[in-house]
């Protein structure tokens, strides 16, 4: 008998509008700092996430699906239609992956692999 390991995924659904991952800001005073909006978003993502499943170690895959309701965190067919989004994908994509830092995993370097669609 072969000893397979099972693989660990986790699906779950981002209850509210994507938002796009906002550039930094500079203060006159030199200071850098994340719009409050994005920082929003990355709560809002950290909190979704069901901890009680712990966090991945070594590489991950990651697949998203942005809609105009929330964003699922799953697997999905592609469906090829036209996006009332406005914000570019990859923006949306790193609102998630910056919002599960050290909630998910380590760190985003991890994820060697990512899925995303606008619908």
């Amino acid at each position: 008998m072969t000893d397979r390991k099972k693989k660990k995924t986790v699906t779950f659904t981002v209850d509210s509008r994507p938002v796009p991952k906002g550039r930094p800001r500079m203060t006159r005073y030199g200071r850098v700092f994340t719009p409050k909006r994005t920082l929003d978003a990355e709560a809002l993502v950290a909190a979704a996430y069901p901890r009680r499943r712990g966090k991945f170690k070594g590489t991950v895959s990651v697949k998203m699906r942005f809609t105009i309701d929330g964003t699922e965190i799953t697997i999905a067919d592609y469906v090829d239609t036209e996006s009332r989004l406005k914000g570019d994908i990859d923006n949306y994509a790193k609102t998630i992956l910056d919002g599960l830092n050290g909630v998910a995993w380590g760190d985003d370097k991890q994820v060697v692999y990512i899925e995303a669609e606008k619908a």
